[in-house]
């Protein structure tokens, strides 16, 4: 019995200022769900994590108080930038969204009693329901190398 061939070491952002664009454009992108789009951004597309280790940096991010993609974006930040690597990560993902809410709130007060705009955010609801339970399917493969969940499993 041979033991696994070791995993690529992932790379890393160049600087805080793509650090804060990455994050800015996965928030963007993930309306009512950052966390399918950011394992498919950071693990898939960019190689800047591991699968083990995105999974590893969600599960802290879980036991810290707010919400999970907040501590998950001050983690991944402070690992590859120290303190200005989790205040850029951060800034990305939440000044964009910010001020765009700010803008759809605005408009939400003027176009609320439409009947499309009730429909549309049912819609949303249910598109975000689905990327979270595709995400949740797709990290389900990186348990089998937990050894957390090696140990779960037995006992």
């Amino acid at each position: 019995m041979s033991l696994p061939e070791p995993a690529p070491e992932p790379g890393s952002p160049a600087s805080p200022g793509e650090l804060m664009r990455a994050f800015s454009s996965l928030a963007l992108q993930g309306f009512g769900g950052v966390l399918p789009v950011a394992q498919r951004k950071l693990v898939e597309r960019r190689g800047w994590l591991t699968r083990e280790q995105f999974v590893e940096a969600l599960s802290i991010g879980q036991v810290l108080p707010g919400p999970n993609i907040v501590n998950l974006s001050l983690i991944i930040g402070d690992r590859f930038f120290g303190l200005r690597g989790a205040f850029a990560a951060l800034t990305g993902l939440i000044a964009l969204p910010l001020a765009l809410v700010m803008a759809l709130a605005v408009l939400h007060t003027h176009f609320a009693s439409q009947p499309m705009v009730a429909g549309a955010l049912r819609g949303m609801g249910a598109v975000a329901a689905g990327l979270i339970l595709a995400m949740a399917l797709k990290l389900l493969s990186s348990l089998a190398n937990n050894p957390r969940y090696l140990v779960d499993e037995r006992g």
